[in-house]
């Protein structure tokens, strides 16, 4: 009885790590404030940000399907709407029109292809998998 009671013990200890932030049918919550971990590159493959341009991304999404993003040079606005797993970004975008060389504006120009192309939403805990119609990883937030 003892060892059963240990076991229990472990599992319910194990439970809530074990579990992701969608699980049960719950979606994940996209509305907050997030940074770009990753980004698709042309070739399709998701690639982690160094993490002092990470630093400086900004993704936020109000309750109501309205977001704002930056990668470090222009501010761009735009819509979107869920429904449970699935995202419809549009494509017209609001942006400032500074010159982004570099980095910065590779980053910029990348999310900003990218964005818009993701349809679903895979959630954890401080984490969004963003992906597109054909199921590739896209865009990886995570809670700033």
């Amino acid at each position: 009885m003892k060892a059963i009671s240990l076991v229990s013990a472990v599992l319910l200890a194990l439970a809530p790590v074990a579990a992701p932030a969608a699980a049960g049918g719950d979606k994940p919550q996209i509305a907050g404030t997030w940074r770009i971990a990753a980004l698709a590159t042309s070739g399709g493959a998701l690639v982690d940000l160094d993490l002092a341009l990470a630093a400086r991304t900004e993704v936020v999404v109000d309750r109501h399907g309205l977001w704002s993003a930056s990668a470090g040079c222009n501010r761009l606005r735009g819509t979107l709407e869920q429904d449970g797993l699935d995202l419809k970004v549009s494509d017209k975008v609001m942006a400032t029109r500074m010159a982004c060389e570099g980095v910065a504006g590779d980053l910029e120009r990348r999310f900003m292809k990218f964005f818009p192309a993701a349809v679903k939403v895979d959630g954890m805990p401080q984490r969004l998998l963003l992906r597109d119609g054909a199921g590739a990883a896209v865009v990886l937030l995570v809670g700033k």
